[in-house]
């Protein structure tokens, strides 16, 4: 194979085996490879980079179990840890998104080397199986609750293992007529044997899986036939294995495509209910909002009314003790009153004496009078000073008779002063038991206020909660409602995917049915 390895001095594999830019275009076609599972791949790549060892680790468990082929790793000089790291950069590759020429390269330039240290088709192919169900087994766990990716995923991989393998075997195929060159057999029948090798693969190449070689003899050109025939072989199984899943795909897919319909009708009913429960909502909390406007005015006006009874209160209690202080006064009022009374009477009797005095001295003068009358001229002097006695007598008798009548009236005043103070004092305890009892039912009435006071506050504190809830609901059912628009947005995509991978697994099943499979293998 020394002639096949594509040095920078060299023509490269890919001018060698004459796969130019049309010819890797018309493979993609063929399997509808297309910008689309360069998407799907891409969106793999960091998922498959985080558990590339997981899946190298499980790879090579399972080739250790195989002597045959710890045979071929040791005769080749290398090493499972340094094969490792290559497959690494394989897997990654696979994930990368760039499928040109270098790409198409690197594969064939694989498959020189599986030919290089003796590595038959059967491992190689089988191990793109492998690859497959580890791959797989990652993308089911990572997307479980979304099947419609993993279908998805499921069909761009197994496209470009299907390019990759035909790569490989493509290589062997023409690694192996390279080889053929130098066999030492008869030109007879080399020819032979080449022409039916040929026919061989043009039939393989044209999808008919169902032919094998007839092999005689045990020469180098006999066991390439028998590796064609084995070739052959893993391809139809390959083939089998991806018509099988193309089908389980296709009925999951009319499956997924139900539910996504089911669901979508689902989350817009869901939606319309979620939107007119957001509508209520907001009407309630807009009543709730005024309800908390008109309880904080009540309570405001209950604090209001609560300040200005305890204002009334304090009012109250100042007219309380005015009005016994009056009522103090009017009965020191009255005991003046009392007092002056006695007086009066007092100065009464003084006047009396007075009078009887001035009536005695008005007799006397008048005796006075006779008796200087009868001495004559002798008595004249007398006569005269009996005279004034007698006018002072009388004076004085007006004078007390006025004095009683002004002591009769202060008499009669001061009897109206004692009965009105008498009735002022009545009036005054009326009063006095009449604000009592108004201060008592102003003091029920502030406690009833306050009462009132404290219970609107609770009211508002509890409107204000109930207030908070509903704003609280609303924001919940806000995020409900977005959360259920993009579920019915999902839907649509997930029912539009499910479309389109039924689309493509229809043209894979398609593609995949132009293989004309034998009967060997439970064909």
């Amino acid at each position: 194979m020394k002639t096949l390895k594509g040095d920078n001095n060299k023509i490269s594999l890919c001018e060698m085996m004459g796969i130019d830019g049309t010819e890797r275009q018309l493979r993609k076609d063929f399997i509808n490879f297309n910008d689309e599972d360069v998407k799907t791949l891409k969106e793999l790549s960091p998922i498959i980079r985080g558990e590339v060892d997981w899946i190298i680790d499980k790879f090579y468990s399972n080739l250790e179990n195989h002597k045959e082929l710890i045979n071929v790793i040791d005769n080749a000089g290398s090493n499972i840890t340094r094969l490792k790291e290559t497959q690494k950069r394989y897997l990654n590759e696979l994930f990368m998104g760039e499928y040109n020429e270098d790409y198409f390269e690197r594969r064939l330039k694989i498959g020189v080397v599986h030919n290089t240290i003796g590595l038959e088709p059967k491992w190689y192919l089988g191990g793109y199986s492998v690859y497959l169900n580890l791959i797989m087994e990652i993308v089911k766990r990572k997307f479980r609750f979304r099947p419609w990716r993993i279908s998805r995923y499921f069909l761009s991989i197994s496209k470009l293992l299907a390019i990759d393998s035909q790569l490989a075997i493509e290589t062997y195929v023409f690694a192996t007529l390279e080889d053929l060159k130098n066999m030492s057999v008869s030109k007879g029948d080399l020819e032979g044997k080449v022409s039916s090798y040929k026919d061989f693969i043009e039939k393989v190449s044209a999808g008919d899986l169902s032919h094998r070689i007839q092999i005689e003899g045990d020469d180098d050109l006999s066991q390439m036939g028998h590796q064609l025939n084995e070739m052959t072989k893993k391809l139809s199984l390959l083939t089998k294995q991806t018509t099988k899943s193309t089908n389980v795909v296709y009925t999951n897919v009319e499956q997924l495509e139900k539910t996504a319909e089911s669901q979508a009708a689902g989350a817009a009913e869901q939606a319309s209910s979620v939107s007119e429960t957001t509508t209520t909502l907001e009407a309630i909390m807009e009543n709730a909002k005024q309800t908390l406007e008109k309880t904080k005015a009540l309570g405001q006006l209950a604090e209001r009314t609560r300040t200005e009874g305890e204002k009334g209160q304090a009012v109250l209690q100042k007219t309380i003790a005015t009005m016994k202080n009056i009522r103090e006064k009017v009965e020191a009022i009255a005991q003046t009153i009392l007092a002056l009374s006695e007086h009066s009477q007092q100065v009464g009797d003084i006047t009396n004496s007075v009078g009887s005095l001035a009536q005695q001295s008005k007799m006397l003068a008048l005796n006075a009078s006779i008796e200087a009358a009868k001495a004559g001229e002798a008595g004249k002097g007398f006569a005269v000073v009996a005279i004034e006695v007698k006018d002072l007598a009388e004076q004085s008798q007006q004078a007390t008779d006025q004095v009683k009548k002004l002591l009769q009236d202060i008499q009669h005043a001061t009897d109206q002063a004692v009965m009105s103070t008498e009735e002022g004092c009545k009036g005054v305890d009326e009063g006095v038991t009449l604000i009592d009892e108004t201060g008592n039912a102003v003091n029920q009435l502030s406690d009833v206020i306050h009462e009132a006071s404290v219970s609107s506050k609770q009211i508002v504190a509890a409107v204000q909660q109930q207030a908070s809830a509903i704003e609280q609901i609303n924001a919940s059912m806000q995020e409900i409602k977005t959360a259920t628009q993009l579920f019915v947005t999902s839907t649509q995509e997930t029912k539009d995917a499910t479309t389109s991978i039924r689309t493509v697994a229809k043209e894979l099943h398609e593609s995949v049915n132009v293989y004309i499979l034998g009967n060997e293998d439970g064909a």
